[in-house]
């Protein structure tokens, strides 16, 4: 969600107060979006965060933890080249643009690291004391962009100006009502957003929202008092600005998803909360946790989706085409019999025929056959050709119903695994099934000039739950879980349940003696069973239970696939509630 100049004011205030004086440390940077700074303020020590993604971009003090990665890209290493141990002497929004530049000072060194938070156009720029630029975490050449360039050795150039009033020099109602005289015909927030920089459209509305004016009429179709009131409150919000009363504040919908960010509450939006903050920092570090890593979640699943659906769509297209195959290939017994007929009637052909009418021996009523002959064969030569034609065809048919298996195999292993991404909760979760996909051959290694290291996540643990009768319930979150929790974590006298020919995760009852498990928890681990698997939406749906001595893996098989025997099946609903109150944390 982007942030408008009134929002980067509000930025630049808190971070003033915070960081001017402060060392910089270390510098992280994270993907090609992410730059996070170390930095020493007298007794503390404190974390900046500047992100340029084209959705998100922001720039706040964070508390929170990142993964940094081991090796530092090229821009990160130039920026711990010069910045390290320098100081944050101050800290400028030049003309209420969104740009926010941080002057550095070491001895003789003077640098400034400028942030344009602008959407998809956002950067990082690394100047030296003459404006020369050393690096950009984006470069821009003339293929790029015609207008501007950056990158190292170029002299840094503002982005192209949008012809705009600065709102903090302006000084009175005339100013206000001259700026907006060429865009009489625009609506009310309109003529506010194209004419003063930094005002965001939904800063605009607000405007017009607290000067009780509809911020759709058009300018020039407003009363005197209207365009009044809306100056008033213009001048209202910009001495707010320039005295830093910030109320930083996130709109939040009935359905738990942000409707906007702004340095004050917006009344005019219809959000089921007005969230306020103390400060800048830990507003965006709440988005950032709640919001930014649920689309990140998402983004993840997305990407993982499409790619087993995209080899779950090859596996099903090889059979289609297999079976057609396999169907093809039950005609073998005809060219058999065709040999056969012919090898019978073999005196009554002779080299040079087409085409034959023979007698059918096989059929009941001993009915003609017309057989295609090759001319330039013999009668025997045609028979062994049929007969040749049957067994390449029998020798396919074993091998086509070997394919099959195989495909089978793997579908249902690919089922089990979009099942899983699609239930995952955590990124973590998603990463141990990347690696699973990595591992299984899925998602191919990126080659690397670095030496190779361990990057695999850290496992994460079964989802944990307990049972009415005070039984611990364990439900696998992956293929590879599923295949630790039933192999290594149960005891051969668990009990082991799955949903019958279904996708599912693998669910244990943990029992520590020989005793009956109570028919209520079983229910209740049936229905974890079902939750946790392909039929989430279904009624009725079949759940095995046997114990876990009784399931065995195949020699070969992918993670999570098994067989099993010595079950029984109860018949169960989903219910969304009852996980929720089973649930261990």
């Amino acid at each position: 969600m982007a942030l408008d100049g009134i929002m980067l004011s509000a930025i630049k205030s808190d971070l003033k107060q915070e960081i001017i004086g402060a060392r910089i440390e270390k510098v992280y940077q994270i993907e090609n979006k992410l730059l996070v700074f170390n930095l020493r303020q007298t007794g503390k020590n404190l974390n900046l965060a500047v992100s340029i993604d084209s959705q998100d971009a922001r720039m706040h003090l964070t508390k929170l933890n990142y993964d940094f990665p081991p090796y530092p890209p090229d821009f990160c290493m130039l920026l711990r080249k010069h910045l390290k141990d320098t100081y944050i002497k101050e800290i400028i929004q030049p003309d209420f643009e969104r740009i926010i530049e941080i002057i550095i000072e070491k001895r003789n060194n003077k640098f400034k690291l400028i942030s344009e938070l602008m959407g998809k156009y956002s950067n990082i720029i690394l100047v030296d004391d003459k404006g020369i630029v050393l690096d950009s975490l984006k470069r821009i050449g003339k293929k790029i962009s015609r207008k501007r360039q950056l990158y190292p050795g170029i002299k840094y150039e503002y982005p192209p100006g949008q012809n705009k009033f600065n709102p903090i020099k302006v000084r009175s109602k005339t100013d206000i009502f001259s700026a907006v005289k060429k865009d009489l015909e625009q609506s009310a927030f309109k003529s506010i957003m194209y004419n003063f920089r930094g005002i965001g459209p939904y800063s605009a509305k607000e405007i017009a929202y607290q000067a009780e004016v509809d911020y759709n009429k058009s300018y020039q179709n407003l009363n005197k008092a209207e365009k009044n009131a809306l100056a008033d409150e213009f001048l209202s919000l910009t001495e707010n600005i320039k005295n830093k009363n910030f109320k930083p504040t996130l709109g939040i919908k009935e359905n738990f998803e942000i409707d906007y960010i702004s340095a004050f509450p917006l009344e005019h939006r219809q959000a089921a909360e007005h969230k306020t903050f103390e400060n800048t920092g830990e507003m965006l570090d709440y988005y950032y946790r709640f919001f930014i890593k649920e689309k990140e979640l998402n983004k993840l699943k997305k990407q993982l989706s499409q790619i087993t659906g995209s080899f779950l769509n090859n596996n099903k297209e090889k059979q289609k085409k297999l079976y057609k195959k396999l169907k093809e290939s039950k005609n073998a017994e005809k060219y058999k019999k065709i040999g056969e007929i012919i090898t019978a009637n073999i005196y009554q052909l002779e080299k040079g025929m087409e085409k034959a009418v023979l007698t059918d021996f096989y059929s009941e009523k001993q009915n003609n056959i017309n057989i295609d002959l090759d001319p330039s064969l013999t009668p025997s030569e045609n028979a062994q050709k049929y007969f040749k034609k049957y067994n390449k065809l029998k020798k396919s048919v074993n091998y086509i119903k070997k394919e099959i298996a195989k495909l089978r195999h793997e579908e249902k292993y690919l089922d089990q695994v979009s099942l899983n991404i699609k239930q995952a909760e955590k990124k973590e979760e998603l990463e141990e099934i990347k690696e699973e996909l990595k591992s299984e051959g899925y998602i191919k290694e990126k080659n690397s000039s670095r030496r190779k290291i361990n990057s695999r996540p850290d496992k994460s643990s079964p989802r944990k739950f307990f049972s009415s009768d005070g039984y611990t319930i364990l439900v696998g979150r992956n293929n590879r879980q599923n295949d630790n929790l039933t192999k290594k974590i149960a005891n051969p006298g668990d009990i082991w349940l799955h949903t019958k020919t279904i996708a599912g995760s693998h669910v244990i009852i943990k029992r520590d003696t020989d005793k009956d498990v109570p028919e209520r928890t079983l229910n209740e681990a049936a229905v974890l069973a079902a939750y946790y698997s392909k039929a989430r939406q279904s009624k009725n749906v079949p759940v095995d239970f046997t114990e876990v001595q009784n399931v065995n893996k195949p020699k070969g098989a992918r993670p999570g696939l098994v067989y099993y025997d010595d079950y029984k099946t109860i018949y169960t609903d989903p219910d969304e509630k009852l996980v929720e109150r089973l649930a261990a944390d």
